[in-house]
């Protein structure tokens, strides 16, 4: 892995924990999260538990512990406390946490207001899931969270209305290529509209996009309301089970030294592992030469992962699914960066040629690159792109219209170099290093050629992404992939349980978000919008909801 980003290493800290002060959280004594070195023999860190911790400063009671405040344990926790639990939510930093921008369901209110009505196709969704994963997904599980999505996603939304934060639909046509060669689905149920305010309270917290904090305010406000016992830099070190096998509490480490919290149920919702070395060498082959950056927060640790392994849990076996992005370009900050740099202008390999077809689903365009020398790829426009690029019609983050592209920003890494630039196409290749200038400017000025015919008959790519690299100035940047998250973990049934490798769930155990599996295999399915959250949001209620019945005797 060739470069990490800063931002999105630091995720949330210090600023954002004083952002949510006074909201009456309790806190804990800030613990740094420790990360596990590559094993180079022998057995995986989880696949041997820990001796039980013995010096116990305070035991405490609750119905519910959930470990994790991102969204998936904010709506467990919520959803728990709704039922009457009486709730305890861990989370290891500073505050609540959210990224991303979509959110995913079938049938959500605001969808079917807008005329988006996607109940009659919901095995066909269900199957594109389990198509990009190569059918290792459990069918039931994915057809919980189709089933129960839009009940998620309208209740969230509710959350986020009421506490003063606006949401909007995605339009139709930033979710759908209409001619595409792949389908989309228009499963986005809706997105916060990114106030200036928000925006600049996120940025200054260090939320990645900076609006995500609008999940993050709501969410702990309404957490509070309901009386859930949220604290925060608390950091969980090992489940408490009973004789008979059921998890019955945790231990995490607290001001007064380990504290023990008994319940009768616990929801894992720590998100995934990107920020292991450990985890990614057993789970997600080739990262270290694949990989160029890593945007996944750096509290990621796969903590709930290896606990639910200690407990008995089962993990997905390898490989994994990793969310990748194809815009890794050294130097850039990475959500600017979205729309220009994965638009499908000409794609090099560093031989000076094409070797794939540009409009492709961002997955499928890494694992192109990825089987080039270097494993990345030149990308190569030219100064129309601000009326080019538009016009091509990406949908999701990659829509020159969504909130992430900011042309200043753009325009800055052209002034600092960070993305190349020259008023030649020969001065533009010569700043190459690596590429075969010759081989490349033989393949633009072919590429130029079907451009003008309008007719891609090489790779075939639609007709309005043909855009010719004829007008000074002239651009490239050298990408590779980016890990968001990822977005395998422990095996769960549909209602959220943690099962063990003969299919049985772990009494009072359930996981959600991306520690939890049984969903996600392949690549990520970017043909349903907001899937990743989706599943979250959906799965954490759940959770939440079947963990409070567990515990109140329903």
């Amino acid at each position: 892995m060739k470069n990490v980003s800063r931002r999105g290493f630091l995720g949330v800290g210090a600023a954002s924990a004083a952002a949510f002060a006074g909201m009456g959280l309790a806190g804990c004594a800030p613990k740094q999260a420790e990360r596990v070195p590559s094993t180079d023999g022998g057995a995986w860190s989880w696949e041997t538990a820990p001796e039980a911790i013995a010096d116990i400063a305070s035991v405490e009671e609750a119905d519910v512990v959930v470990i994790g405040a991102g969204m998936a344990g904010m709506s467990a926790a919520c959803s728990a406390a709704e039922k009457g639990a009486k709730v305890v939510l861990l989370e290891k930093t500073g505050a609540a946490q959210f990224r991303g921008i979509d959110y995913g369901a079938i049938g959500g209110s605001l969808q079917l207001e807008a005329g988006i009505d996607l109940r009659d196709r919901k095995e066909d969704v269900l199957q594109e899931v389990l198509r990009w994963g190569d059918h290792r997904g459990d069918y039931r599980v994915v057809k919980a969270w189709v089933d129960n999505s839009a009940e998620a996603l309208d209740w969230a939304g509710g959350v986020l209305a009421s506490h003063g934060v606006e949401i909007a639909l995605m339009p139709i046509e930033m979710q759908v290529i209409p001619d595409a060669w792949y389908e989309h689905f228009a499963t986005d149920a809706f997105q916060i509209v990114p106030t200036e305010e928000l925006i600049a309270e996120g940025s200054e917290a260090g939320y990645e996009p900076p609006f995500a904090i609008g999940w993050a305010k709501a969410f702990t406000a309404y957490a509070s309301e309901l009386g859930v016992d949220a604290r925060f830099n608390c950091e969980v070190k090992q489940l408490v089970k009973s004789e008979e096998g059921a998890v019955t509490g945790v231990v995490y480490s607290g001001e007064t030294g380990f504290i023990q919290v008994n319940a009768e149920s616990v929801v894992l919702a720590t998100g995934g592992y990107g920020a292991d070395e450990e985890m990614l060498d057993a789970f997600v082959p080739h990262h270290a030469e694949d990989i160029h950056n890593i945007t996944t927060p750096a509290h990621n640790t796969g903590d709930g992962i290896r606990m639910g392994a200690w407990a008995g849990g089962a993990i997905d076996p390898a490989p994994h699914c990793p969310m990748y992005f194809d815009e890794g370009v050294e130097g850039l900050e990475h959500m600017p960066s979205i729309p220009l740099t994965r638009q499908p202008w000409l794609y090099l390999n560093d031989m000076g040629e094409r070797f794939c077809n540009e409009d492709m689903p961002y997955a499928y365009v890494c694992r192109a690159h990825n089987a080039q020398p270097r494993h990345m790829k030149w990308v190569v426009w030219d100064s129309k792109w601000e009326v080019e690029g538009p016009a091509m019609g990406m949908v999701v983050c990659k829509d020159f219209r969504s909130p992430l592209h900011d042309p200043e920003q753009i325009q800055q890494f052209i002034d600092e170099g960070k993305i190349l630039s020259a008023n030649t196409i020969d001065e533009l290749l010569a700043k190459m290093d690596g590429l075969n200038v010759e081989r490349a400017k033989e393949t633009i000025a072919h590429y130029n050629e079907l451009c003008e015919a309008g007719d891609d008959t090489d790779f075939g790519k639609r007709k309005q992404c043909l855009n010719t690299i004829s007008e000074l100035p002239f651009y490239g940047v050298h990408a590779g992939t980016t890990l968001l998250v990822t977005m395998g973990g422990l095996q769960i049934n549909d209602s959220q349980q943690v099962i063990d490798g003969s299919g049985m769930p772990i009494e009072g155990l359930w996981a959600a978000g991306n520690c939890s599996g049984s969903f996600f295999f392949g690549d990520y399915p970017i043909t349903i919008s907001g899937a990743s959250h989706g599943r979250a949001c959906t799965g954490g209620r759940r959770a939440g909801q079947f963990a409070a019945d567990r515990a109140m005797g329903v």
